[in-house]
């Protein structure tokens, strides 16, 4: 992980900082990040976009929402926090948000816990190709 990225993680996840506690939902990891893009999106939910040496181009790499926005407070612990996230419906403070997660949910299927407080990962499926050997009748 970058000093960047793990100052960052330290800044919002820091109860004594002006800024409110964020809820970290990780997309991707990357195995050795070489730089990273952080940008501030809609009810300032920041998407922070990184580089990895080994591959090309940026990807997403996690996604930090205002646990004000859920319409909990700010000590929730991860349970009540994953339950919001789960099911965005019970989300009425705050629009933008409920959306943002709903986009969320239908790209990487689901959000599962982490160890660490507050802090969540994406369960993010990839289709297998179905091969099929031997001679194939037409229409199957």
């Amino acid at each position: 992980m970058s000093e960047k990225l793990k100052e960052f993680l330290k800044k919002i996840h820091d109860p004594k900082n002006k800024i409110p506690e964020y809820a970290s939902i990780i997309v991707r990891t990357g195995k050795k990040l070489i730089d990273i893009k952080i940008r501030k999106e809609v009810a300032n939910i920041l998407k922070v976009s990184a580089h990895d040496d080994q591959s090309s181009g940026w990807f997403l790499h996690s996604v930090h929402i205002p646990i004000k926005n859920l319409g909990i407070p700010d000590d929730s612990k991860n349970k009540e926090i994953l339950e919001f996230l789960s099911n965005p419906n019970k989300i009425t403070s705050n629009k933008q948000t409920k959306e943002y997660i709903e986009d969320v949910l239908r790209k990487y299927v689901d959000i599962l816990p982490e160890k660490k407080r507050h802090y969540f990962k994406t369960e993010k499926f990839k289709k297998k190709k179905d091969f099929k050997v031997g001679t194939q009748l037409k229409g199957f």
